[in-house]
């Protein structure tokens, strides 16, 4: 145990470095630290399609701040939050983690201009149910007297004081069971909502007003490492829309190719979801990395999430993330990407299609 551990913990220093390295060599050279889109595969298509959707139906629920505690014995766990500006598509991204190692670890999106990834330096972040997640980088405290999550950063690269007014819940939900044994929980107590507050991005001066700009926040954890090999990857979708509702998207892709996760829809009345079919479509290729513009996911009929449970039955979803302006990470082991997309016009969002090495080895 000890030994793995170990491992765990060099594997993700190791990611943070590379990540920090590709963000150091873009910000000297210029160059973006993305990877263009290319051309239609044509005969050589790496292997990070979905083979089938296994619709085995995964415990779930309404999504609540008293599931977004600390879960001791997880091998990995990250609270991430972002905030999203509608009008010039600004995005921050802040992600703080207990395991593997305590880090904490920013995105930032300008109007125009290079896009950044930063591991601030917090080796203390700490978790205690509230939820409260403390670190020398910043904070992400729920108040109960206000009814909303507060995030203060005060790291190095980025300062912000930022509430995350008038939430939508999503669902908390898990396990997926894939590779190795591994599992993975999730909770989503922020689909989307409007958020009031302030923040200074890398290479700013000043502080500049988030008020109004969307912003969602979700917590992971279980017995899973983001760079074991034995696994795919995963998809992951998040589209702030313009009647204030959201769409969200998550789940895993096993060794076999198999997608396992789920689509859900937050409205101001209700949130309601289903295990979804995935069609992968529009590929772009890049190096040993491929990545599809449009992500479409269906199902006949969904849940109704409550605090008890999903009971009963729900209109059926089809939904499709398509990729507006892409950012790609490859670090080798695990390709990262986090890029702009939408759903539906007017709408604003994030969607991920990660993939591990072996999942990217080509073939025929």
């Amino acid at each position: 145990m000890v030994r793995h551990d170990t491992v765990r913990r060099k594997l993700a220093v190791l990611l943070a470095l590379l990540l920090a390295f590709t963000s150091l060599v873009a910000a000297v050279t210029g160059r973006p630290a993305r990877a263009g889109g290319g051309d239609d595969p044509g005969s050589w298509i790496p292997r990070t399609d979905i083979t089938r959707s296994d619709l085995t139906q995964v415990p779930g629920k309404l999504a609540e701040p008293r599931d977004d505690g600390p879960h001791p014995g997880s091998a990995t766990e990250w609270w991430y939050t972002h905030v999203m500006d509608p009008e010039t598509k600004r995005t921050f991204i802040a992600m703080l983690f207990t395991e593997p190692v305590p880090t904490a670890v920013i995105f930032w999106y300008p109007e125009e201009g290079q896009k950044l990834v930063l591991p601030e330096p917090a080796f203390d972040v700490t978790a205690a149910d509230g939820p409260v997640v403390r670190s020398s980088a910043g904070d992400l405290v729920y108040d109960e007297e206000r009814g909303a999550y507060h995030l203060t950063w005060h790291g190095l690269f980025a300062k912000a004081d930022i509430w995350f007014d008038d939430a939508l819940p999503g669902v908390t939900g898990g396990p997926i069971e894939y590779d190795n044994g591994q599992t993975m929980y999730w909770t989503s107590p922020v689909a989307t909502s409007h958020v009031n507050g302030w923040l200074q991005p890398p290479g700013s001066s000043s502080p500049i007003s988030v008020d109004g700009w969307r912003g969602y926040h979700d917590h992971n954890w279980g017995n899973f490492n983001v760079l074991d090999q034995s696994y795919s990857g995963w998809e992951w979708g998040v589209s702030h829309e313009p009647d204030g509702t959201a769409t969200l998207l998550g789940g895993v892709v096993k060794g076999d190719g198999t997608w396992q996760g789920v689509v859900g829809r937050v409205t101001e009345q209700e949130t309601y979801g289903c295990m979804s079919e995935l069609e992968l479509s529009d590929w772009r290729v890049s190096g040993l990395f491929s990545y599809p513009q449009t992500t479409t996911a269906t199902c006949e009929s969904s849940l109704l999430a409550t605090p008890e449970g999903l009971i009963g039955e729900r209109p059926g979803l089809s939904r499709s993330f398509h990729v507006t302006d892409p950012f790609i990470l490859d670090v080798g082991l695990l390709a990262l990407p986090e890029s702009l997309g939408r759903t539906v016009p007017g709408s604003i969002g994030l969607i991920e299609h990660i993939r591990t090495l072996m999942a990217r080895v080509p073939r025929s």
